[in-house]
C-alpha cells in the first residue's frame, strides 16, 4: 500500500497548481528519504517534480493515482492540518482522510501519464548530451535566471486578444530572456528577466520561438523564488530546470512549430 501524510497546504500546493485542463495525476511516494514525485505529459508540455519531505509521516512507497483533482482539492480545502492519502497496490480506490473526515474516490483513466514515458526517453537523451538537444530541437543557448517577472504574465492573459501571438526570445549579448504576448496594432504585454552564466553553442546571439496560449499556464508551474536553468534555441521548445537540495523540477514547454 502506498501512503503519505502531509499538511493540507502542501497537498494543495501540488494538486491545486494545474489549470482545469489537467484533472488527473499519478504520484509516486518514495521512502528514505521521504519524497513525493510526479510527471505529466501533454502535446503542449512536460512537467516533472520531485520534492523531499523529511518530516512526512505514515510513509509507504508506491503509487497514488488521482483521476479527479478537482474533487480531491475541494475536499482538502475543508480539512485542517495533516491529511493522509493512500491507495492499495493496483487498487481502484483512493482514500483521503483527516481525522474523522474521509473521502473514498474511484480511480479511472490517468490521461496525463500516457505519454510521460515518451518524454522521459527524450529527457534521458538530452541529459546525456548536456541539454544540447531535445528531440529534433537544437538548444543552442543556456543560462541562469529568476523568472519572477515573467511568471506574472500567467495572470494577465485577459489583457490580450484570443488570437494573440506568444513568443520567447533570448538575447545572449544583453543576457536577457523576454516573453511577449499580443499582436501588432493591438494590446501587447512584455516581461524581461536578466540572465547570468549565458553560454551559446555556435554563432548567433538572438534566439526566438513562437508558442500558443498554453505558454502562460505552463509558466505558472515555475517557482518564482528559485533560480532556473534555461535551455533554448531558434524555433525550439524551452527547457526550464530548477534544482535545490530538496527539490528537482523540470518543465519543457513545446513550441508552436512541432
Amino acid at each position: 500500500m502506498a501512503q503519505i501524510t502531509l499538511d493540507k497546504k502542501t497537498w494543495l500546493k501540488h494538486l491545486g497548481q494545474f489549470q482545469s485542463n489537467i484533472n488527473d495525476l499519478a504520484l509516486i511516494v518514495y521512502e528514505s528519504p521521504s519524497c513525493l514525485g510526479y510527471g505529466v505529459g501533454y502535446q503542449t508540455h512536460f512537467y516533472r517534480m520531485f520534492e523531499q519531505y523529511p518530516n512526512a509521516t505514515n510513509v509507504k512507497a508506491g503509487k497514488l493515482e488521482i483521476s479527479d483533482l478537482a474533487k480531491v482539492c475541494a475536499f482538502l480545502k475543508k480539512c485542517d492540518g495533516d491529511v493522509t492519502i493512500k491507495q492499495t497496490n493496483g487498487g481502484r480506490t483512493l482514500y483521503v482522510y483527516q481525522g474523522n473526515l474521509k473521502m473514498n474516490i474511484p480511480v479511472t483513466d490517468i490521461k496525463s501519464n500516457k505519454i510521460v514515458k515518451n518524454y522521459e526517453s527524450l529527457v534521458t537523451a538530452s541529459q546525456e548530451n548536456d541539454w544540447k538537444t531535445f528531440g529534433q530541437d537544437r538548444l543552442r543557448v543556456s543560462g541562469r535566471t529568476k523568472l519572477a517577472e515573467i511568471i506574472k504574465l500567467s495572470g494577465l492573459s485577459s489583457l490580450v486578444s484570443k488570437n494573440a501571438d506568444y513568443s520567447i526570445s533570448v538575447n545572449a549579448d544583453a543576457s536577457e530572456i523576454a516573453v511577449s504576448m499580443g499582436r501588432t496594432h493591438d494590446t501587447k504585454v512584455f516581461a524581461l528577466s536578466n540572465m547570468s552564466d549565458v553560454d551559446v553553442d555556435g554563432g548567433g546571439a538572438e534566439f526566438t520561438s513562437s508558442f500558443g496560449p498554453w505558454l502562460l499556464p505552463c509558466l505558472s508551474l515555475v517557482n518564482p523564488n528559485m533560480t532556473s536553468r534555461i535551455h533554448f534555441g531558434d524555433s525550439t521548445s524551452i527547457v526550464i530546470r530548477q534544482t535545490s537540495n530538496t527539490v528537482q523540477r523540470l518543465l519543457i514547454i513545446v513550441d508552436q512549430q512541432v
